[in-house]
């Protein structure tokens, strides 16, 4: 017996932002997640699985573009007519309350009840799952008490949108500890919410399929979905295998570059360009999109202080891509430091050493600093250009301590480039 566990796929993920990025291959990665789902069908296909489950999230958010749904609902199809079912749960992204609009569903799908956890028996197979889709976007409960006790001489699969063992970097929707889900008795949980693949646990297996197309810069590294393979024994049933299949078309990566003190600007093109090498192979075949990070104290500090040079810097580090085919530099960041040594500079009793210890008792109290700048109107006169986090989403607080420090060192780096 062998099953295909999806998730988190996001179909027309928004992708909000891209028109601040002149040359942003747009239409490509807003079908991105559309056509990774098509691979998952496709897979299903090839591989001649018994079953598909998606655990939640196939929806970005309410059916607005009724296109998504019937899109979706055709590759669906292709597997009824294959003789494939299918069981899904809605997650917080597609629950009940955010689906508004009907999904015409074909006859293969199963869609979990959203009122209580339900046991569903495959129709020819000793295989019982156990799923419950949400019922609104926030569910801040634990449903694991709730699902069905596992049904004797059954391989027994929960469907779980879940923030299991407290994920840092996730909402704690419907939160539960990983040692619960071991003790429901069931063989395998394919659980949804979390972006990457993890294998919690084994025997029984605790997995996050992660999910199967990246969508930003936080979304790195491979994404797709398992394949799974289970023998039938004398004596049960024994998980085989769970092999992850890519199935994304565009890969995220975000590259860290330290620079050396001696680094100069030719230095730091060079480094660029040796990472982009890298990237392009780790991509296989696929548009990368690339996110760079250059760090370090070095001599190309001092250039990366003045607008006009830093500027045309970017334009080189850009002009690289060109040279590798299939690549998109997303955004480019500069975190360096001057080789200088501050420590020296700060002890000195002059014009500088004052500057640098003033700088370093506003750093050392952000509050004082906020007091010190006017943000409101700054706000009004660049909400346009800066209201968006790294994932695209409306996050930028210009009330944010970090940003004032961040924005008084680039402030002492530059005056130090003129100074000393």
């Amino acid at each position: 017996m062998r099953f295909i566990h999806a998730a988190d796929i996001h179909l027309d993920s928004p992708l909000r932002g891209l028109e601040a990025y002149p040359g942003a291959p747009a239409e490509r990665l807003r079908v991105a997640t559309r056509q990774a789902f098509d691979r998952v069908v496709d897979l299903c296909l090839e591989e001649r699985v018994d079953f598909l489950i998606i655990a939640g999230d196939l929806f970005d958010t309410e059916v607005k573009d009724f296109h998504a749904a019937l899109a979706a609902a055709e590759q669906l199809r292709k597997l009824d007519r294959a003789g494939i079912p299918v069981y899904l749960i809605l997650g917080n992204h597609d629950s009940r309350e955010e689906m508004t609009r009907h999904v015409p569903w074909p006859a293969n799908v199963t869609l979990f009840d959203h009122k209580q956890p339900q046991t569903v028996k495959h129709r020819t197979l000793p295989v019982a799952l156990h799923g419950m889709s949400y019922p609104k976007r926030e569910v801040t409960e634990n449903l694991v008490p709730s699902y069905p006790a596992p049904v004797a001489g059954c391989f027994n699969i929960g469907l779980l949108h879940t923030n299991a063992g407290g994920n840092s970097q996730h909402a704690a929707y419907a939160p539960c500890s990983v040692e619960e889900l071991v003790a429901k008795g069931y063989d395998y949980w394919a659980l949804g919410h979390v972006h990457d693949f993890a294998m919690l646990h084994e025997r029984p297996h605790v997995v996050y399929s992660g999910n199967t197309q990246g969508r930003h810069a936080r979304e790195t590294g491979r994404k797709g979905c398992l394949l799974v393979t289970v023998d039938e024994l004398s004596s049960g049933h024994e998980l085989r295998e769970v092999e992850f299949r890519e199935t994304d078309l565009v890969r995220w990566f975000r590259e860290t570059i330290p620079l050396q003190p001696d680094d100069d600007a030719d230095a730091l093109l060079d480094a660029g360009r040796d990472r982009l090498r890298e990237v392009v192979a780790a991509a296989d075949g696929r548009l990368a999109a690339v996110r760079l990070e250059f760090t370090g104290r070095c001599a190309v500090h001092e250039q990366l202080a003045k607008d006009a040079s830093r500027q045309q810097l970017v334009t080189n580090l850009r002009a690289l891509a060109s040279d590798f085919g299939d690549v998109w530099i997303e955004k480019i960041k500069f975190h360096t430091q001057s080789p200088l040594d501050l420590n020296a500079l700060r002890e000195r009793h002059d014009l500088i050493g004052q500057l640098l210890r003033d700088i370093g008792v506003l750093a050392n109290d952000p509050q004082s600093l906020i007091a010190l700048t006017e943000t409101k109107d700054l706000a009004a006169k660049v909400a346009a250009e800066l209201t968006q986090d790294d994932d695209g989403s409306d996050k930028f607080d210009l009330d944010d301590p970090a940003r004032h420090v961040g924005w008084l060192r680039d402030a002492e780096a530059l005056l130090l480039s003129h100074l000393v």
